[in-house]
């Protein structure tokens, strides 16, 4: 596709999927002893599958962020600190200035200010992390030992219980290019309309891609530590705001190995191919058994850049860094 000087990218779309192999990474409300694992039924009621909540998702990358900003002096960014509120259902809140800070401008924020309402909408859409496969009932039991402090071995501790799963989550994220470094007067405590420079910008939505491929989070890490970085993604800038992957991902499983549909994920690309303008696939070395197939995959009579994780990633920002920000 010829671009024109009035098309440029509005989005940033991600599919991802991420592996668990024994974890509770979202837990829901507990059941006595039992921490119980979030968990959705399928229509046909036939079986439940574990789900990790958008709003952990966004936890997750707000604090990767903040640890690669900490990490790296060179990044002139900052995050917002925290404040109490009067509002006792929000009683945290940040400073509501997405000029000065990366993640109110990026996850947006809810903050009363002399009687009115500021509310930045996030420019990032994050979906629910599905579960592909239907949680099997398995718990992991745990004590918490009184010996030590008794010192006596009868006396025992208190047991409890915490639902796990072995699992391939598939999730989806898109980034308004077009919002990102920009706001108008409602979004903002300084109550003006305001838009930064285009580096800066650029450098915020490259950072937030960044942060996906050191992705960290979960739930219960201190005993059941799970590896959060994707082990597939597929990255497309776009001129439409559209999440073209939220369906057209899929893994299935034969003989112990996991293999990537591919039918779909062609389909999407076809329907879509006018609005695509890049796109990289990234996958974990013998994560897929089907790696092969998917090196065949075009976008308009051209094969997909095929490249690990990590590359993909990188290439995805570094595009957007270059890129004519809407």
């Amino acid at each position: 596709m010829q671009r024109g000087a009035e098309i440029r990218p509005r989005a940033v779309v991600i599919g991802a999927l991420l592996r668990i192999d024994v974890g509770n990474p979202n837990a829901g409300w507990p059941e006595g002893t039992i921490t119980v694992i979030k968990k959705v039924e399928r229509p046909d009621r036939k079986a439940s599958h574990p789900y990790i909540s958008g709003q952990a998702i966004r936890r997750y990358l707000r604090d990767t962020l903040d640890d690669l900003i900490k990490a790296d002096k060179t990044i002139p960014e900052k995050m917002s600190p925290l404040e109490k509120s009067d509002d006792p259902k929000a009683p945290v809140v940040t400073r509501g200035d997405p000029e000065e800070y990366i993640d109110d401008d990026l996850f947006g924020f809810m903050k009363a200010i002399k009687g009115e309402t500021k509310r930045r909408e996030s420019p990032l859409r994050v979906s629910p992390a599905f579960g592909l496969f239907p949680y099997a009932s398995d718990r992991d039991l745990g004590t918490r030992s009184a010996v030590e402090y008794e010192k006596e071995a009868e006396v025992g501790g208190a047991i409890f219980e915490t639902e796990v799963t072995n699992n391939v989550f598939k999730t989806t994220l898109l980034l308004e290019l077009d919002r990102t470094g920009r706001w108008q007067k409602f979004e903002t405590v300084k109550g003006s309309d305001g838009q930064l420079k285009p580096e800066v910008r650029k450098r915020r939505a490259s950072l937030l891609i960044r942060s996906l491929k050191y992705l960290w989070g979960g739930g219960r890490r201190t005993r059941m530590l799970v590896d959060m970085t994707p082990q597939f993604v597929i990255c497309a800038k776009l001129t439409k705001k559209v999440p073209i992957f939220l369906h057209a991902i899929n893994v299935r499983m034969e003989e112990g190995k996991y293999y990537l549909e591919t039918e779909i994920l062609k389909e999407v690309l076809r329907d879509y191919e006018s609005d695509i303008e890049n796109l990289f696939i990234g996958v974990r070395k013998g994560f897929l058994s089907n790696e092969i197939e998917l090196q065949t995959l075009t976008v308009k009579g051209q094969k997909i850049e095929f490249l690990s994780v990590g590359d993909a990633i990188e290439k995805l920002a570094d595009d957007v860094s270059k890129a004519d920000m809407p």
